[in-house]
């Protein structure tokens, strides 16, 4: 994740920027971090693409070529030159953690290019499929663009038109396809001379939008941005009327660059680099007024300003809160005082009760980020920082760069909205589990509790009253199942992070069957907690592509019990075994004993295993299976 992916506090100039690029990359190996804050304090869209292209050069290429960050493919068409886009898009990527190896089809070839089977682009096997199309796209086919019996029509079709192009662009390429709402340019509608035509081709276009929008809940591996997002962020959509004429630009710079940006969320959401939880200061932060000098009752909260910019701010907390997003507060206060005002002022929309952790006390902020990682059992990556306090902020981005820290305007104010343009949290979609993240992290908390009163391991695990449950993947839980494999780090065997793409198609088309399972207890229901890919090997054996577990659930006997089941449906199912691999990374060592603990043998392979199903090994007596035997069906 970006040391900073708002507005930098001391925007450095391009030319310094670049030198100090230039500089970074030279060294060997190059400081990762410097670079990402370079990148970062570029807010110019040029110079950013300039950056990107000393990422994409040869020395970038080889100054990061074994950098240890996540990294994704992505193939890129649309309707009219965007040569300035996978430089931003590098970039983009970069602040963000993710390096992106990327791919772009000829000039205006978006239709030709998958009708031809893809030949500048299947070999790169992208995970993410951008298509950006401008409204020449639409009306290259209309004859006579006064005509609006013939506008509408067009404009009716076009949103079918375009499904049956994303359903051949995944069948040619895979993965996720993004597309775009069509902004409408204003030679379109300016050459109507009555208001009545004017409005009517606005209906039309607008209704167009809607389909397209449709698009994303129907079609699978689906999603779309809304050009009026871009628009906002950009400060504007269209090219100036020279680079229009001259070289086909359709889009300004700025609009490239907030479609780079927002191509590099959709990256980090689809490889798992969401962040998890938003931690907020509370004296002028939270509310305005700090509550140790003027108490609970002297806070403003709500009526007028700046009252009422806290609670806007409190209100995108409870949101995203309901959404799946974990909230903790670290503020430098008394906690007795704090804890009062947060749970006893009347305009108050935060509660603690919201809260999974807190901080409230003396130390500094970097540390108790960190402690709460550890409490939540989350990378300390996965934090969002926000405190009005420059200083603050400072000392974070120094002592705890891995957070991200949001930079605050001076008034509270814009608050919520510089903390909601920057897309932190955003997700491919969310889940049953996601809304209800905050109830099980705090039933989590009771479970410790109980452990902390068992006289034993065995003890404590009986008093759990574990179930399990297998599942196959259906289109309700494919959403969870991808979200597994792209957030989870810890047990996560191979790194392998199956796509959208992948999951929809299990057991056909060449793709693994994948399951999942869910775990309840006497506290409660876990929700999905476990993904697995299996698949069968030339010579009948089973493989497991891939097996996560969810950190909220370790030390259970769950990753046990449910390899264990693998083993145990294979024997029945004939297979001459079964296989896996595991890959070491900077998450996962605690799991690099998993496979022979459990009868594997070593294959020779780097990192193989393999079980022959001779001697099973036993079931954690203290989970009971719900499910029925044969779930685990492999093609």
């Amino acid at each position: 994740m970006s040391v900073d992916q708002g507005t930098p506090p001391a925007p450095t100039t391009g030319r310094v920027a670049l030198a100090g690029l230039r500089a970074a990359l030279a060294d060997t190996p190059p400081d990762l971090a410097t670079v990402r804050e370079l990148l970062d304090r570029v807010p110019d869209p040029l110079d950013l693409e300039a950056a990107g292209r000393l990422l994409r050069g040869a020395r970038g290429r080889a100054a990061l070529a074994d950098a240890d960050l996540p990294r994704t493919r992505l193939a890129l068409l649309g309707s009219s030159t965007m040569d300035a886009l996978p430089p931003m898009i590098t970039a983009a990527a970069f602040r963000r953690g993710i390096l992106a190896e990327i791919r772009m089809a000829g000039f205006n070839q978006w239709q030709l290019e998958i009708a031809a089977g893809a030949p500048e682009l299947s070999t790169l096997r992208p995970r993410l499929v951008g298509c950006l199309l401008d409204d020449a796209a639409v009306f290259d086919r209309v004859a006579d663009p006064v005509d609006l019996d013939e506008v509408e029509a067009r404009c009716a079709a076009f949103p079918a038109e375009l499904a049956a192009w994303v359903t051949a662009a995944r069948d040619t390429l895979g993965g996720l396809v993004v597309l775009t709402t069509v902004p409408l340019g204003p030679l379109r509608s300016r050459r109507l001379v009555s208001y009545a035509a004017r409005a009517r081709l606005a209906a039309a276009w607008s209704t167009m939008n809607a389909g397209l929008a449709a698009l994303a809940a129907d079609l699978p591996s689906t999603v779309v941005l809304d050009h009026g997002d871009l628009a906002e962020a950009a400060g504007g959509i269209f090219a100036d009327h020279r680079m229009r004429q001259v070289a086909g630009h359709a889009y300004a710079p700025g609009y490239l660059l907030a479609y780079a940006e927002e191509l590099s969320r959709v990256a980090a959401a689809d490889l798992g680099r969401a962040a998890k939880c938003l931690v907020l200061d509370l004296d002028n932060t939270l509310w305005d007024g700090v509550v140790g000098d003027v108490g609970t009752a002297g806070l403003r909260i709500g009526g007028s300003y700046p009252g009422t910019a806290h609670t806007e701010l409190q209100r995108l907390a409870l949101d995203l809160c309901a959404q799946g997003v974990l909230l903790a507060v670290s503020s430098k206060n008394d906690e007795p005082v704090a804890v009062e005002a947060l749970d006893n002022h009347p305009e108050m929309l935060l509660r603690s009760a919201h809260l999974v952790a807190r901080r409230i006390d003396w130390e500094p902020k970097a540390g108790n980020v960190r402690a709460m990682a550890v409490e939540l059992n989350l990378g300390s990556d996965a934090f969002v920082f926000v405190d009005d306090n420059p200083v603050e902020r400072e000392l974070m981005r120094r002592m705890a760069p891995e957070v991200a820290t949001v930079e605050l305007p001076d008034d509270p104010a814009g608050y919520a909205a510089a903390l909601a343009a920057r897309g932190d949290f955003l997700v491919l979609s969310v889940t049953d589990e996601d809304r209800d993240r905050t109830t099980l992290y705090r039933r989590q908390a009771r479970r410790r509790e109980v452990e902390q009163q068992a006289t034993s391991l065995a003890d404590h695990l009986a008093r759990l009253g574990t179930r399990l449950t297998v599942e196959p993947c259906t289109p309700v839980n494919a959403g969870r199942i991808t979200q597994l494999f792209a957030k989870t780090n810890q047990c996560n065997l191979t790194g392998v992070r199956y796509g959208a793409g992948e999951v929809d198609r299990s057991g056909t088309d060449g793709a693994p069957t994948f399951f999942t399972a869910r775990l309840g207890d006497t506290f409660g229901d876990h929700g999905l907690i476990a993904a697995i890919a299996l698949d069968r090997a030339t010579d009948g054996s089973w493989r497991i592509g891939n097996f996560v577990l969810s950190c909220r659930v370790f030390s259970r006997g769950v990753e046990g019990t449910l390899l264990g089941l693998v083993l145990r449906a294979a024997v029945a199912a004939g297979a001459p075994g079964v296989t896996g691999t595991f890959r070491p990374t900077d998450r996962n060592g605690r799991f690099a004993d998993l496979y022979p603990s459990l009868g594997f043998h070593p294959t020779g392979d780097a990192g193989g295993f393999r079980h022959d199903l001779a001697r099973l090994p036993d079931l954690s007596p203290f989970i009971e299976i719900t499910h029925e035997p044969e779930v685990f069906r492999v093609g």
